[in-house]
């Protein structure tokens, strides 16, 4: 079984110096990736993104976000090993220039570079005045045309079901001819059905979008597909997004989890109707409710905000997380790993809604912490 890999989300507020510094440090401790996102806003509404309810509210936007490729770029200068993906959605950029970015991107890093593609969230979208139609037909039609940019550096001509091509050039060429990566990050379904046939990865968002059993399920239907496509299940990414919520103690735990923005994000940002009442045996808040489809947080008022907030207890966000100690939270992770698991990124929610009490620099050792208990439970994958 290939060597399982750990890493973290990268910084994404400026100045560009703390990325490479967080970039540099993570690579210290000895993370294999740093995972950063292509959006323009994130999940927790700007209503109550207020120091009397996030003090971390008092030092950054929530919605001050750097354009990732240029923080990937950055942060890739300043390290030498630790490797770089981002996740974008397939239709606000035509797949020649993310082929082309992600080509330049592979010799940024030196080849340290994986690209995801998604079909989209409404709130990267509606906003903005932009259009998210057909998003799966354009991450069918992405993922084959990138995919034909990184084969060759020939002329492409493809006709598909939102683009077509007529003899178009990205000759850039990848690092050492070794093209990136190219996944897909999205839910069981079409995305996994694509991740399986048309690229060499999947990411889903755990626990959220199913339980260790169901994935287990999923990983085997996903390894099955992509035989059936004639290709290789021992290549494939098999890539965990952990929503998590880590402490050196259960009590950091419980104020990270009983904190109103956190329990907001615990409705909201679930992938499909049913993932919250799954989790927490309790009907979501929210109604019928998905997070890629309904989630505008910049329209989300303060009343309103807080009062999904108020429905949701500090226990059923620890049923939406996994939560606890870096010991207790590993084992959380235990049975997503052995179901196939070959990237786990921790993406630890206590150090963004922490109060005075808990600091930055404390999230980081707890993840640190975490990374070590991972690699201790898994010593035949190190």
């Amino acid at each position: 079984m290939a060597r399982l890999k750990v890493g973290g989300s990268g910084v994404h507020m400026p100045p560009i110096e703390l990325g490479q510094q967080t970039a540099q440090a993570y690579e210290a401790l000895g993370l294999d990736f740093l995972c950063y996102y292509d959006q323009l806003n994130l999940t927790i509404p700007r209503s109550i993104w207020t120091p009397d309810i996030v003090p971390a509210a008092a030092v950054w936007d929530i919605d001050a976000w750097l354009e990732p490729w240029i923080a990937i770029t950055a942060a890739a200068l300043a390290t030498e090993n630790i490797e770089f993906f981002t996740i974008c959605d397939a239709l606000r950029r035509p797949p020649a220039l993310l082929a082309q970015l992600a080509l330049t991107m592979s010799h940024a890093s030196k080849g340290r570079f994986s690209l995801f593609l998604g079909a989209g969230e409404t709130k990267q979208f509606t906003p903005y005045g932009l259009p998210r139609d057909k998003p799966f037909g354009h991450l069918e039609d992405c993922l084959t045309i990138i995919g034909k940019f990184f084969e060759s550096n020939d002329t492409v001509s493809h006709q598909g079901r939102i683009w077509d091509l007529d003899r178009a050039i990205v000759g850039l060429g990848a690092y050492q001819d070794r093209p990136p990566k190219l996944c897909v990050a999205g839910g069981p379904g079409k995305a996994m059905q694509f991740a399986a046939t048309l690229a060499d990865g999947w990411m889903v968002y755990l626990p959220p979008s199913c339980s260790a059993e169901q994935y287990a399920e999923h990983v085997a239907d996903l390894r099955r597909m992509r035989e059936e496509a004639g290709k290789d299940p021992e290549t494939l990414i098999v890539f965990g997004a952990m929503a998590t919520v880590v402490g050196d103690t259960e009590d950091i735990v419980d104020e990270a989890c009983g904190n109103a923005a956190m329990c907001w994000d615990a409705a909201s940002l679930v992938p499909h109707p049913g993932a919250y009442e799954r989790m927490t045996g309790k009907p979501n808040p929210l109604g019928d409710w998905s997070y890629p489809r309904d989630l505008i947080p910049m329209h989300i008022s303060r009343e309103r905000a807080l009062e999904i907030a108020d429905q949701v207890t500090a226990e059923d966000v620890r049923k939406t997380r996994f939560a606890g100690t870096p010991s207790s939270v590993a084992d959380q992770f235990q049975p997503y790993i052995e179901a196939g698991i070959t990237h786990v990124l921790i993406a630890d929610y206590c150090g963004l809604v922490s109060t005075g009490s808990y600091s930055e620099a404390e999230s980081s050792t707890a993840v640190a912490d975490l990374v070590t208990e991972i690699r201790k439970r898994n010593p035949d994958r190190a």
